[in-house]
């Protein structure tokens, strides 16, 4: 199915992720000038659930969410269930990937930062379960890590509000690797079912898989019937007091597990204080931030741009469109970059690449962005170095591919033409992120010239250092 180009008053730019409930957009809220994510349930088109009950499901996440306020948890904006497009949620706009995503590009032990992302995401569910909300579906695709180190818990879709607790007598919630014994058995779920999902979750973050895989009938025998092997004896880089630590998270009776969270997160903490001077890090090392910027969505045009160029206005993560953002770069100009960078970060180079080759044609810029994602000051020298090693000047140097502005003069009576605005989008990209694209169309549609363009646009950027900058680049006097 298409996405929608509007949903109520908000304009749709990019597909997030599809599931079994729906689909998530990235979208642009033109009261509030603010890019937000858009959850709908398109509640007419799942057989297999009554509609009425998906219908109340789904308003029991816009209430859960919406009674709670906390870092750890995406916060909700806004809700409506009688749009003819479908019911709809609109949430926080994370800029980050999913965890899953992130375990998939570090997959070996990084101990300091599974602490740091267990403490968060245990701080998000003591805070809502006082609440009396029980998300009941915790895994690494509902967590998602920010660019600034946090780790944010969403999709409470499933959330049970209120402090009775539930027995489920026909329709099993959740997903197979994750659950606790009790919801494939029928018995009470309360706020003890998330502390087993939480201990799964790290053991996977210290293991790099779950710990029970298999057929879901397969899982549910193992998670039902048998232990988890301890973690040291997987990896014996795990020290040998987390074994307990996450068997009694991974307890079958309820009863034998953390009475809390809270007491999930202080024994973490404590345990973690044996082995290091540090307490731990309220937010994820600089190499997990890298890799979420690096595979994190970064949509380029929205979606009624993409359609009348006859695209796709679905962004794979940390990717601009092929042949349209990078054009003005050649291959091995990308590749030499590339080869420079990844001894320095690995192979997530070569997502950082392509990510800022789409934001800029200068080469010294590009250098710029790529640096700043190195931590050590050492490295950040040699990698600007290499630029001039490989005879290339660190002054502004444009690829012959293209004919950018010209940066030394006005660009005042300039035909504003379809390359003119593309290049504004991205330029502006560097200073506002995603929602460059939308005012950009929009300040497209009452400017007369290129001048006029990026004053609109320079409007838009707050900081006066930004903006003066922003204006250089884009060939306007200060």
């Amino acid at each position: 199915m298409a996405p929608p180009r509007t949903v109520d008053r908000y304009e749709i730019t990019d597909t997030l992720g599809t599931g079994g409930m729906g689909t998530v957009y990235l979208a642009f809220d033109p009261i509030l000038e603010r890019m937000v994510a858009l959850k709908i349930v398109y509640l007419d088109q799942i057989r297999d659930t009554p509609q009425l009950e998906l219908a109340a499901r789904f308003r029991n996440e816009a209430r859960a969410v919406a009674r709670l306020n906390h870092p750890a948890i995406v916060s909700i904006f806004d809700y409506d269930d009688r749009d003819p497009v479908g019911a709809y949620i609109a949430m926080e706009y994370v800029h980050g990937c999913a965890l899953d995503e992130y375990v998939k590009q570090r997959p070996e032990l990084h101990l300091e930062d599974a602490v740091s992302a267990m403490q968060q995401v245990l701080g998000g569910l003591a805070y809502a379960h006082r609440q009396g909300v029980v998300h009941r579906d915790i895994k690494p695709s509902n967590l998602l890590v920010t660019r600034d180190g946090q780790v944010k818990i969403t999709d409470f879709g499933i959330a049970k509000i209120g402090s009775r607790t539930h027995t489920q007598t026909r329709l099993m919630i959740g997903t197979p690797q994750y659950m606790a014994p009790e919801q494939y058995t029928g018995g009470v779920v309360d706020h003890r079912c998330d502390i087993h999902a939480a201990g799964a979750v790290l053991y996977e973050l210290l293991t790099g898989s779950p710990p029970f895989c298999g057929t879901p009938a397969e899982i549910m025998y193992k998670v039902c019937s048998q232990a988890a092997k301890p973690l040291s004896s997987i990896n014996s880089a795990i020290p040998a007091k987390f074994d307990p630590l996450v068997a009694k998270a991974l307890e079958k009776n309820p009863a034998h597990r953390y009475s809390s969270a809270a007491d999930f997160q202080q024994a973490l903490r404590s345990t973690w204080e044996t082995i290091s001077a540090r307490p731990p890090s309220p937010t994820l090392s600089e190499n997990a931030r890298l890799i979420a910027t690096a595979i994190s969505r970064q949509p380029v045009a929205p979606a009624s741009d993409a359609a009348k160029a006859g695209g796709s206005s679905k962004s794979r993560p940390g990717a601009a469109p092929e042949g349209d953002s990078l054009a003005a770069w050649s291959r091995e100009q990308l590749a030499e970059i590339e080869r420079q960078l990844t001894s320095l970060v690995g192979p997530v180079a070569r997502i950082l690449v392509r990510d800022a080759a789409a934001t800029t044609a200068s080469r010294q810029d590009l250098y710029q962005l790529l640096a700043s994602h190195l931590p050590d000051p050492e490295e950040r020298r040699r990698f600007l170095s290499a630029s001039k090693s490989a005879a290339i000047s660190t002054s502004t140097t444009i690829p012959p591919q293209t004919n950018p502005i010209d940066v030394s003069g006005p660009t005042a009576g300039k035909p504003l033409t379809a390359e003119v605005t593309r290049r504004a989008s991205q330029l502006l990209t560097r200073y506002l992120g995603p929602i460059a694209a939308i005012v950009t169309r929009r300040a497209a549609q009452t400017a007369t010239d290129e001048a006029q363009l990026y004053t609109i646009l320079a409007e838009k950027v707050t900081d006066e250092a930004e903006r003066k900058r922003f204006l250089i680049e884009a060939g306007r006097p200060r």
